[in-house]
């Protein structure tokens, strides 16, 4: 019996919505799709966006389809090869986040050496680059998508045909090669028109004559084509025929397939869901340490828990035991607070004439003298006047510094060095004050 594929789905431009197309549930691994859902655009374009859609089609108007010629089969030397083009073309993208550069080989054909020459022919692969706008304003789906290309790719085109269809009220066209795209532009034309089939013809012309594709193939690329489609309702038999004449190809009417999903899909990631998985990758790792950081707590629990009763059996003796001695220690604390009330009369260091013979000692010889000096309950005060502040400042520094003050008080200024301006010898005045540590 054949597994059951896990549901698939679309997110892909209609003709005037986005639609969402799903996989049918089928046990023989069926890719048919049926439309599930839609959601118009407003005249902005925008509109909600679809909960979930697990591979999402870029509308061709918001990607460059940019052909390369290139003569080489190195993968490495072909992405270089693309990249110097279209930076010498300025489309190649700026490195960011997203992916918004990739490329296909859509076509390989030989090519014949010069006369004369005994050299092999040739191979030359013609690669089509596709360059997603990096400020794309589309709707995407609020879950994100796991895969993307442009629109053509999920559309079973027919073979050597030129294809105009419809997107988003925008005319899109493609042309293929051996059922593949090989170009791909967004029309300025709404309506398919007289307008339209010109710029179909300025842009086939562009490509068989002076464009990126010239003199490659035998007979040029509109020799290349067999006929041409469009997929929409109600052409007006006119213009087909106009379209039909203008190009010398069969033209065939009729509607657009479904969607279905590609054999392998391109590369492109847009800005927003390359920092929207950047997120998520962080969250993941975050979610992952977090876990960790749980497993190593419950261990630690469960490790320090096969002791805990042991310790506890400890501390219930220890305290036991405090208990039985509490009594004969309770005299040391009101012993140690009466102690050191006392203290300070009995150091010899906190006695005022001892505290005025520090602080005189960390006088300069000169420039500076005290005016008065004061202790009351342990707070010293002094002040002072100097010859300019400068003088006041050192010696605050000196008297902070000195041995037997610095010890046992903390200074601080009262009044900063401030010269008096009505007096001509510009001397500083000052106030200083410190506290003993003994006093509470």
């Amino acid at each position: 019996m054949a597994k059951k594929n896990i549901e698939n789905s679309i997110c892909f431009p209609g003709e005037d919505a986005w639609e969402l197309w799903v996989s049918k549930e089928n046990r023989f691994g069926s890719s048919d799709y049926e439309l599930a859902e839609t959601k118009e655009v407003d005249d902005s374009g925008s509109c909600e966006p679809f909960k979930v859609a697990t591979h999402y089609a870029f509308p061709l108007n918001s990607v460059f389809a940019v052909p390369v010629w290139v003569s080489t089969d190195n993968e490495d030397d072909i992405e270089s090869l693309v990249e110097l083009h279209l930076e010498r073309t300025g489309l190649k993208p700026t490195d960011g986040e997203g992916k918004l550069l990739d490329y296909s080989i859509v076509s390989v054909i030989e090519v014949e050496p010069t006369e004369g020459s005994e050299e092999p022919n040739a191979k030359k692969n013609l690669v089509l680059a596709t360059v997603l706008n990096p400020e794309y304003r589309h709707p995407l789906p609020k879950g994100g998508s796991k895969e993307f290309d442009i629109s053509g790719r999920f559309l079973k085109l027919p073979g050597d045909h030129i294809i105009v269809w419809k997107e988003l009220g925008r005319l899109v066209m493609a042309v293929t090669h051996e059922g593949r795209v090989e170009y791909f532009e967004g029309l300025t034309s709404k309506e398919f028109n007289s307008s339209a089939v010109n710029e179909i013809l300025c842009i086939i012309l562009g490509l068989d004559g002076a464009g990126p594709l010239s003199g490659e193939f035998n007979k040029g690329i509109a020799d290349e084509l067999s006929g041409a489609y469009v997929w929409l309702e109600d052409v007006s038999d006119s213009v087909v025929s106009e379209f039909k004449e203008v190009l010398g190809l069969d033209v065939s009417v009729g509607s657009r397939p479904d969607p279905t999903l590609p054999v392998e899909t391109s590369k492109l990631v847009p800005v927003q869901v390359a920092q929207l998985r950047q997120k998520q990758k962080k969250l993941e790792k975050l979610k992952y340490v977090v876990l960790s950081c749980a497993a190593v707590y419950i261990l630690a629990v469960a490790f320090l828990s096969i002791g805990y009763f042991s310790i506890k059996s400890e501390a219930d003796d220890t305290s036991a035991k405090v208990e039985e001695i509490k009594a004969s220690v309770d005299w040391i604390p009101n012993f140690e607070n009466k102690w050191n009330a006392l203290k300070p009369t009995l150091d010899s260091n906190v006695f005022p004439a001892q505290l005025l013979h520090l602080a005189t000692n960390a006088m300069p010889p000169e420039d500076l003298r005290f005016t008065g000096f004061r202790v009351n309950n342990g707070v010293m005060t002094i002040e002072g006047q100097s010859k300019d502040t400068n003088a006041a400042y050192a010696f605050y520094k000196t008297l902070s510094e000195a041995q037997g003050l610095k010890e046992n008080y903390k200074w601080a200024w009262i009044k900063r060095p401030q010269v008096d301006p009505r007096k001509k010898d510009r001397t500083a005045t000052f106030q200083i004050q410190s506290e003993s540590k003994y006093i509470n």
